[in-house]
């Protein structure tokens, strides 16, 4: 079996590590940072979204695409830049937004979710790991009948994939979820997902890892930048790092989000980072235990053991960016006034902000293929959906490079 290294330890490098490893290859475990999910995959929006795997790029965006542009969408912020990769990103970015690609591009998305769901199934009757783990069931909020009527088609194209969703009204969702009696705004309809779950995935990954090097003798290397591939005759042959020495390796599979710059043949446009904003608050007795998803806000919550996690914003444009308080402090405003009685914000320190960017491609669809260099491959690009594609992209990768070098 080959030494593999698997560059970028968040939930989808960490998965990508757990496949390789039960497949018997000596796995080395990499990231620029302390420990494994402590980039993107921290505090992200927690929610393991199988039936809610919609691509990014739809026609409801693009319908949307003035309002955001003018600045008249609070969930949104775009800021064009004169950056070749943005523009190339952008205009293939437009190009998904047709029905027919966003249909293609949701069910791929749907399909490697629910590979996640099969192989998290199996991963946890091996690994006993705490991580707040809870199938606790997804709704979706439509303030009207026109936003119930718009999403019509996706709930058609889901119901193909065989997506388990009920549609209720306002009361009968109230019995399942009491909570949404905290909810001010009028509900049209509520879709529900009683298969859909919530969990930590900074702590499942962590936990992961833990059991990996006990298990199976996984290796780590955190703390340390890798700077460049080495390579021999157009074969990748290890590591070099911006303070230790060198590693060998046979294979090295790059799970580093949006972060492209150890390609060597880089094509422009193919992922952008996607800012968003989350935090973490106390629950009070009144809070939800099913996730939910606010449309008409655009923000997501999900009940973590004793904490509600909030999530939501989508700030495109910048390649290098840093929290705002100022968009930190609409995104807390915005969820307050959707269910503040369910979590404690009032005081300081009540809230534990956040902030990172996702790694989008321009169709949502992460990037799983071999590169012209021979033994890299990728596993990068999952955008909001990392957490939910983890696994399944992890198996695609291996199907990869199995079909790539057979055995």
């Amino acid at each position: 079996m080959a030494r593999i290294a698997v560059v970028g330890a968040g939930v989808v490098g960490v998965a990508s590590a757990y496949l390789l490893c039960r497949q018997g290859h000596e796995v080395v475990l990499v990231d620029r940072h302390a420990g494994p999910a402590l980039g993107t995959s921290r505090l992200n929006g927690a929610q393991l979204s199988y039936a809610y795997c919609d691509a990014l790029a739809s026609p409801a965006l693009l319908r949307h695409m003035p309002g955001i542009i003018l600045g008249r969408d609070p969930a949104y912020r775009l800021r064009l830049q004169a950056d070749p990769d943005f523009l190339i990103w952008g205009l293939r970015f437009l190009a998904n937004c047709s029905p027919g690609r966003f249909a293609v591009n949701t069910r791929h998305l749907s399909e490697m979710a629910a590979a996640t769901r099969s192989l998290l199934t199996e991963l946890l009757s091996e690994f006993a790991i705490p991580f707040d783990y809870d199938v606790s069931g997804k709704m979706i909020l439509y303030a009207s009948a026109a936003s119930f009527a718009a999403g019509a088609e996706v709930r058609r194209l889901k119901q193909s994939l065989g997506v388990e969703q009920e549609t209720l009204d306002r009361s009968h969702a109230s019995a399942i979820e009491p909570a949404l009696t905290l909810y001010p705004d009028p509900i049209e309809r509520v879709v529900y997902s009683p298969g859909d779950a919530a969990g930590r995935p900074d702590l499942f990954a962590a936990g992961l890892v833990d059991c990996l090097s006990e298990r199976y003798g996984l290796q780590t290397i955190f703390g340390d930048a890798v700077t460049s591939l080495l390579s021999h005759r157009d074969k990748v042959t290890g590591l070099k790092f911006a303070i230790r020495e060198p590693i060998r390796c046979d294979r090295v599979v790059l799970a580093t989000g949006y972060a492209t710059n150890l390609l060597p043949d880089r094509v422009p446009g193919t992922v952008w980072p996607v800012q968003g904003y989350s935090f973490t608050a106390k629950a009070t007795s009144a809070a939800m235990r099913v996730s939910v998803t606010d449309l008409k806000r655009k923000i997501v919550f999900a009940r973590l053991g004793d904490d509600i996690r909030v999530a939501g914003l989508a700030d495109i444009g910048a390649r290098r960016f840093t929290f705002s308080n100022e968009r930190f402090e609409t995104f807390r405003d915005t969820a307050t006034s959707a269910f503040g009685g369910a979590f404690n914000s009032r005081e300081p320190g009540d809230v534990a902000p956040w902030t990172e960017g996702r790694p989008c491609t321009p169709s949502s669809r992460p990037i799983v293929r071999a590169d012209r260099l021979k033994g890299l491959y990728l596993n990068l690009g999952h955008g909001t959906l990392g957490w939910t594609l983890c696994l399944g992209s992890a198996k695609q990768l291996l199907d990869v490079m199995q079909s790539v070098e057979g055995g």
